[in-house]
């Protein structure tokens, strides 16, 4: 971590299921200082990429029990996912936009929490973004806190400890969420956004094509291929 920066405390954002056609998208953070960092560090915290479902699991509900006040959430159903997403194709805006404003929501959430002076964040568009949305949006109108946050935004920042807890969490949140959708439809629903044509077709077939924007992605190019005849 010495190699990104030196602060001793500061908070970590990532997200999980930006990439995958069926459940949600999630977007987490999770604030440090050193001995909470100490804490995570000793639990075996790494990127949520590189660990399985189930020690992911174990992970984050020991998180949740201990650090609960230091971990925020923001969850996008699929069926509310998709209404943002139209809404900002209808302003000529795209994922990356629905992407800072839920990370700013997120670390603003826990800057008024902990009033942390620092920030860091998987880069997934250009630099500068967040930080300019904290500052035009959350600062003055949504935030009571007068308090200023230097984001960082680099890439492969699962590197950090806090941006490491946070892709456990968010991962956690993404895995809850796609099985809580294939109980309530009664269909296994695949991660990813490979092998997952047949589902797509076979979920259409019991529920028909209105019920997809519930449980996928629909802006993916893959829903073309899933409502062919």
């Amino acid at each position: 971590m010495e190699e990104i920066h030196n602060w001793k405390s500061w908070i970590g954002t990532d997200e999980a299921g930006k990439g995958d056609y069926f459940g949600p998208l999630v977007v987490a953070g999770v604030y440090v200082d050193g001995e909470i960092c100490n804490q995570l560090l000793a639990q075996g915290i790494t990127d949520g990429k590189k660990v399985s479902k189930q020690r992911i699991r174990k992970l984050a509900n020991w998180m949740w029990n201990h650090h609960e006040q230091h971990i925020v959430v923001i969850e996008k159903m699929p069926h509310e996912y998709n209404s943002h997403y139209s809404t900002l194709q209808e302003n000529g805006d795209n994922l990356n936009t629905m992407l800072v404003n839920l990370h700013a929501e997120v670390i603003q959430k826990l800057v008024d929490i902990t009033d942390a002076k620092y920030g860091l964040v998987d880069q997934f568009a250009k630099n500068g973004l967040i930080e300019k949305q904290l500052m035009n949006t959350y600062h003055s109108e949504k935030s009571q806190s007068n308090s200023k946050i230097k984001i960082r935004e680099i890439p492969k920042a699962e590197r950090d400890i806090a941006v490491a807890a946070a892709s456990i969490i968010a991962r956690d949140a993404f895995l809850r969420g796609i099985e809580a959708l294939s109980q309530q439809y009664k269909i296994k629903l695949p991660r990813g956004s490979y092998k997952v044509i047949d589902t797509g077709k076979e979920f259409v077939k019991l529920h028909g094509t209105d019920a997809l924007r519930n449980v996928a992605k629909l802006h993916f190019r893959l829903t073309k291929v899933v409502l062919e005849q």
